[in-house]
């Protein structure tokens, strides 16, 4: 039977990243450029620092009293609300991300599927940066972890 593979096997190696003074702004524009939805954040050393998500960045755009409800499926209507507003758009356009992004949830490069696979359940999240020697070299979503830990399953039986 095959061992389980690390997530080193499965990550992406291309990581589009971005360092905590770049701008909301320029965070988005790489995020629909590059087609990706969690920006690594690094300091000049490639040291991880920080997250920033298409997630933390729509927050800002939300009306307060989404936050405070716990069901929003009977707001069917935002009437004359305009997402986003001028303001909002001027004033956080110049914003750095440093100002947004989460604590840094990671793993080395040679952890086990089933450990990044419980660290992402347990963080709720999408994607997952790689740090070699505590620097930053890959990221692996939720379904490159997943197909490689389930291809390598579908391979047990077979043994």
């Amino acid at each position: 039977m095959k061992p389980l593979s690390s997530i080193g096997n499965c990550m992406k190696r291309t990581v589009f990243y971005i360092s905590p003074d770049t701008t909301i702004r320029e965070a988005v524009t790489m995020m629909v450029d590059k087609r990706v939805g969690t920006l690594p954040v690094v300091d000049e050393d490639d040291v991880l620092v920080g997250v920033t998500t298409i997630s933390d960045i729509i927050k800002i755009f939300l009306p307060d009293f989404v936050s405070l409800l716990s069901d929003i499926d009977f707001v069917k209507d935002y009437g004359n609300l305009k997402i986003p507003s001028p303001e909002t758009l001027e004033k956080v356009q110049n914003q750095s991300v440093s100002e947004i992004m989460e604590e840094p949830v990671a793993v080395e490069g040679d952890s086990s599927l089933i450990r990044a696979l419980s660290i992402m359940h347990k963080h709720n999240l999408t994607d997952l940066p790689v740090l070699n020697e505590g620097k930053l070299c890959g990221i692996a979503s939720r379904v490159d972890i997943g197909r490689e830990f389930f291809s390598r399953w579908r391979t047990m039986d077979s043994e």
